[in-house]
């Protein structure tokens, strides 16, 4: 009897070791990773951030699903840099890749744009394709790349087609996809900006990847919400009737109706993690690549307040984005973090989560997966920066620091400064620069070193400066 009792202790023993050691290997399964990275996506155009006119009932699913972050940063308030920050955890002013590609063309102006990497990532740019590549991840991206990539691997002349056709994603760490950039301009009112065919060339590598049993990376990278603004015309309609009843700031119905279709797009793709049994394995991350474009505080073609002004501006409506982190099971639903967050973290955050080795070259971003678990968590960085030596229709060359709750605005042309105290002044109407010449001279130091450390350019004077032909 007693030795059949302890026998039956060992069995159960030896059944509850199994099972638990089966559910250690679950829980440590290196997680699918997908992100959609929307172009111009203004921190307020989802409703889940406030927009009281725009409807986005899928992204706010996700949101609620997961984690939102309330005060998250693209590493530029343009395209191309943050890109760079995206794919290599490294800032833009240390790649000098400082503005989008090519750039705008001021030749008159005080100063002159330094020379800056025009031929974008390069083949000594270590990306997270790559990182989780080495990890034995499968990788793709969809859609819009503009980082080039391609010269130091064609040895001909790039074409046209090489152009709107861009494959360079593969060269740096995607085992699949490629850039079409055609979809940003085709008018296809029943797939705007090609939201669903991004969309559907995702599913279909997640559907083959999966058979494979392997864990993968994907991209979507839309060409929506940039203008020019596209739309269905019909979801268009429903927007215009919509105006008659409710007063908004945001009042853009054709913008709206855009957004609505890259809304669809995302409910499409969690539809297919759900019902083919893959949303638990898969970290979801939703963000933007800069601020909405809200021309000089018009709202053409969206409207950022209670931020000021928007894309191609260091003001904080070109460079606070929406940030969703959703992962069934591992992040508790309905979460908000307002700790500081920038672009340059998700490599090093995608390589923490799916346990590969972090690089040993240099990073600017930290890894911030811990605050999807524990949104109340310490994040040990003490500043974010931004640095743009050039000009652009709604900008002009600028630098800024981002240090607590204050953020100082440096801007070259004419050495203006500007601080303002953000959990006060989050529309940024109150300059106290003057007011806190301590806490400004101290503000500026951090950002002049902060250049020399990481090389950033500086713009030199223009020898054909002509004040009569200048814009700024």
């Amino acid at each position: 009897m007693k030795q059949s009792l302890i026998s039956l202790l060992l069995f159960y023993s030896c059944i509850s070791f199994m099972s638990s050691a089966i559910a250690q290997t679950e829980t440590s399964k290196q997680p699918n990773i997908l992100m959609i990275l929307v172009d111009d996506l203004g921190w307020r155009d989802l409703s889940s951030y406030g927009s009281d006119f725009y409807q986005t009932p899928n992204i706010d699913q996700l949101a609620n699903s997961g984690i939102k972050f309330s005060q998250a940063y693209s590493a530029a308030h343009i395209c191309s840099p943050t890109r760079m920050s995206i794919l290599t955890g490294q800032h833009p002013a240390r790649l000098h890749v400082t503005d989008w590609i090519p750039g705008w063309q001021y030749p008159n102006e005080k100063y002159s744009v330094p020379a800056w990497n025009l031929d974008g990532i390069k083949a000594k740019d270590l990306t997270v394709g790559e990182v989780l590549q080495d990890n034995g991840y499968k990788t793709a991206w969809f859609g819009k790349w503009h980082i080039k990539g391609l010269k130091e691997f064609v040895d001909r002349p790039l074409t046209k087609q090489d152009s709107e056709k861009n494959i360079a994603a593969q060269y740096h760490g995607f085992d699949a996809g490629h850039q079409d950039f055609s979809l940003n301009g085709v008018h296809n009112k029943q797939d705007p900006k090609g939201v669903h065919q991004l969309t559907n060339e995702a599913i279909d590598y997640i559907s083959q990847i999966s058979k494979q049993n392997k864990p993968w990376f994907v991209t979507i990278s839309h060409y929506s919400v940039h203008t020019k603004v596209h739309f269905n015309d019909d979801i268009k309609a429903l927007y215009d009737e919509r105006k008659k009843w409710v007063k908004s700031n945001q009042n853009n119905s054709q913008y709206a109706a855009m957004l609505h279709s890259l809304d669809d797009s995302v409910a499409t793709v969690m539809n297919y993690l759900t019902d083919n049994n893959l949303a638990e394995d898969t970290l979801v991350i939703l963000l933007s690549d800069n601020g909405g474009l809200d021309k000089n505080d018009t709202g053409r073609p969206t409207d950022n307040a209670p931020l000021r002004n928007g894309k191609a501006t260091l003001y904080e409506g070109g460079i606070r984005i929406p940030f969703i982190a959703s992962w069934p099971g591992q992040i508790k639903p309905n979460q908000t973090s307002d700790t500081l967050i920038s672009t340059v973290d998700l490599l090093p955050t995608f390589a923490q989560i799916s346990g590969a080795k972090t690089p040993t070259s240099t990073l600017d971003g930290v890894d911030i997966s811990h605050l999807f678990f524990e949104p109340s968590a310490t994040l040990h960085r003490n500043a974010l920066y931004w640095h743009y030596p050039h000009y652009h229709r709604q900008g002009q060359p600028s630098g800024a620091i981002r240090d607590g709750d204050f953020k100082l605005i440096e801007f070259f042309n004419d050495q203006k400064i500007e601080v303002y105290n953000l959990k006060n002044d989050i529309g940024e109407q109150h300059n106290i620069a003057h007011l806190q010449p301590e806490l400004t001279a101290s503000l500026l130091s951090k950002l002049r070193q902060w250049r020399l450390e990481v090389g950033a350019q500086t713009m030199p004077l223009n020898k054909n400066y002509d004040p009569n032909k200048a814009s700024w």
